[in-house]
């Protein structure tokens, strides 16, 4: 990126740039603990709701296990309903970390995430405990899509961490693994650069760095 310099702010997705996920691992899971005739869950029609729902924070944890035991067999358990919920959720790369903690030498870093309270718990308690620190740590401020009650593609939650953070577009980059996440940023007067399908953040360091 040649006018980088120019650039003081990148705010990074979780999912696909700094984590690998897998929805195909809780698809396979929920299929396990769904009644048949509630099968339908898994289409595609279907399941984005209940995305939405958890990632703009209106369901809460006791909604979400409610509406989740009337789909399930008899005797499934919570566990085993938030299990399968977070078993999409991979490790933490090394590598990333070590390029995060070289970015944040030359950027002020924002992360700002699609996800819910369960993968949250989950995936900062799972980074805690393999490199001993919080992810938080890694970031001037972190904003989860259930928290803050919008969602990316959505304008708002570009605005909302542009507002918050005091920080101006045409002095941001937004990194993302989908264009229509990019698309929104650059509408707004952010650079944006595309993590391509089954990369991460790897793919584009040499463009920030």
């Amino acid at each position: 990126m040649n006018d980088h310099q120019i650039f003081k702010n990148v705010i990074l997705d979780l999912g696909g740039v700094l984590v690998d996920v897998d929805p195909e691992k809780t698809y396979t899971e929920l299929r396990r603990i769904l009644l048949p005739e509630h099968a339908g869950f898994l289409d595609k029609d279907q399941l984005p709701e209940v995305l939405v729902a958890m990632e703009t924070g209106a369901w809460t944890k006791e909604a979400f296990k409610a509406n989740m035991r009337n789909a399930c067999k008899p005797g499934v358990t919570d566990s085993q309903i938030v299990d399968a919920w977070c078993a999409m959720i991979d490790d933490f790369r090394a590598l990333r970390i070590r390029h995060l903690q070289k970015l944040a030498k030359k950027y002020n870093l924002y992360l700002l995430s699609n996800t819910n309270l369960y993968h949250v718990a989950y995936f900062e308690k799972e980074f805690k405990n393999r490199y001993h620190f919080s992810l938080k740590k890694l970031f001037q401020k972190v904003y989860y899509s259930h928290e803050i009650g919008f969602r990316k593609p959505n304008a708002e939650a570009f605005q909302f961490v542009l507002n918050d953070a005091g920080i101006l577009p045409e002095e941001t980059i937004m990194v993302d693994d989908r264009q229509d996440n990019c698309d929104a940023a650059q509408r707004l007067g952010m650079k944006a650069l595309k993590v391509p399908e089954n990369t991460g953040l790897e793919a584009v360091i040499n463009q920030l760095l």
